[in-house]
This record gives C-alpha cells, structure tokens and sequence, in this order.
C-alpha cells in the first residue's frame, strides 16, 4: 500500500467513524463523521457492559426496538454522553446519491480536513456503505466492511447519525416528539422537544473551533460557532438545505436552559 502518511505532524492522527441514516420521508441521506479518541472508545465498551451488552457480540443499532427497552434506552443515552465530546462532521445528501455513497465519504473526509489537528489519519466505514479500491483521499487510509460489533466507534456513528436525523425530521415538520424534561436532567416537571434536547447533548461535538460572528451590535462575545463540518448538497430538496441550514449551520455555546 502507498505511503498515506504526512511526512511529519504535530498532531496524532484522526480516527473517524462514519455510518449513515437513510429517510425515505424526508428524501434525503444523513452521513455521519464521529472524530473518537482512545478514551472516548473505551468508555463506549465500558457503557455497553455496564447496560449489558457483551462488546464483540452484541451491538447498538439505532434500529432497535427501545420502547419497555431500558438497556437499549439507557445504552443509547450514555453514547450521547460519550458523542459529546467527539468531535462530529455531517453530510447530507438526497435519496438519489444513494448509489453513489463512497464519493460522498470523500467529501465529508474533505470537510473534516479542514479543521487544524484533523489533517490525516483513519476513516472506518460500516459494511453497508461501499466503498470502491480504486478511492483515494489523500493523508488519510479508508478501512471498509467494518464490523460494528468488533468496531465500537461505527456504534457510536450509528447512533450519531440517528440523532442528525431526528433534529433534521423535526427541523422539516415531518416528525416532532415530546419527552419529559427530566430525562436531560433539566429542572423542570413539563415536556421538551426531543429534537432539542438531543442537539443540547451533543451540541459541543458539532461545533468547529471558528466563532460564527466575533462579537454583536453591543460589542459582547457571542458564543455561536461555525460547525465543525457539514455539507449539505445542491442535489437536495429546498426545504431539506434550508432545515439543514438552520438546524446545524451554526452551533450555540452559550447558557442554556
């Protein structure tokens, strides 16, 4: 194999997850980059055995069937915890480009390069994406046909790109749910958007390390960042750009409550 790596960085090399989220209701394609450190993969197989799973066997699927699941549930609620702190890229693609995921990989990877300490390194894709030999991207070594009970950060990917496609959903109107407030340990007996409260809990991994704006009209900080990658094709419907854009096109850091 041809030598992949920079003669020399200052930076360890990126390990990437990336899985997709296909929704026929909303005619589009969410592919998510979950950015995993050693730690961050650690404590995914520390979660799965403390929730009951046995790693290397079992498996989280965003498929599941989580209702009366409480393992599953609880499993699901501890990858957010651990998404949080990963550093997260999204594309979002019509239901067209279905065929066509592996080009796709590369502009997403090119998404993530951008970002200073993400240059190079690893991108492991789950088995159903296919990805042709003959690719190239450039600094970085592609490992398909991941099997996302032996790779626990494709776990963390699957369960990411649910979450992307759950804010998108409701973004577009299509599907909006309710969740008691207290399941985010918010302090309050009412019910919250779970779109909402989902992009509160990984709100941090979405975000880049560049303000959107440096300060307001009165000269204060304000904290919205760009984000760390997203892509969003032309090939998209209208409304789907437009929900893309409003939901991700920005990440606030700021107080919340």
């Amino acid at each position: 194999m041809e030598n992949w790596m920079p003669d020399s960085t200052k930076h360890p090399p990126v390990r990437s997850y990336i899985d997709d989220s296909i929704h026929d209701r909303g005619n589009f394609i969410v592919l998510t980059a979950v950015c995993a450190k050693e730690e961050d993969l650690v404590d995914a197989i520390t979660a799965m055995e403390e929730c009951g799973f046995v790693y290397g066997r079992d498996e989280f699927k965003s498929s599941m069937t989580m209702h009366s699941n409480v393992r599953a549930q609880d499993l699901r609620e501890r990858f957010h915890g651990i998404i949080r702190h990963c550093k997260i890229a999204i594309g979002i693609y019509p239901l067209s480009d279905r065929s066509t995921l592996s080009a796709l990989v590369e502009n997403l990877v090119q998404a993530i390069s951008i970002n200073d300490g993400y240059k190079y390194g690893t991108i492991y894709l789950d088995e159903g994406i296919r990805w042709r030999t003959s690719n190239v991207i450039r600094d970085f070594e592609v490992v398909p046909n991941c099997d996302s009970r032996k790779e626990i950060g494709i776990q963390l990917a699957d369960c990411c790109a649910h979450t992307i496609s759950t804010m998108l959903l409701d973004e577009l109107g299509i599907k909006t749910s309710m969740v008691p407030a207290s399941r985010y340990q918010i302090d309050d007996d009412g019910m919250i958007s779970l779109a909402w409260a989902l992009w509160a809990s990984i709100r941090y991994g979405l975000a880049g390390g560049i303000l959107s704006n440096e300060f307001d009209n009165g000269d204060f900080l304000d904290p919205y960042y760009k984000p760390f990658g997203l892509v969003v094709s032309d090939r998209c419907d209208e409304e789907v750009k437009r929900a893309a854009q409003n939901r991700f096109g920005r990440v606030w850091l700021g107080c919340i409550s």
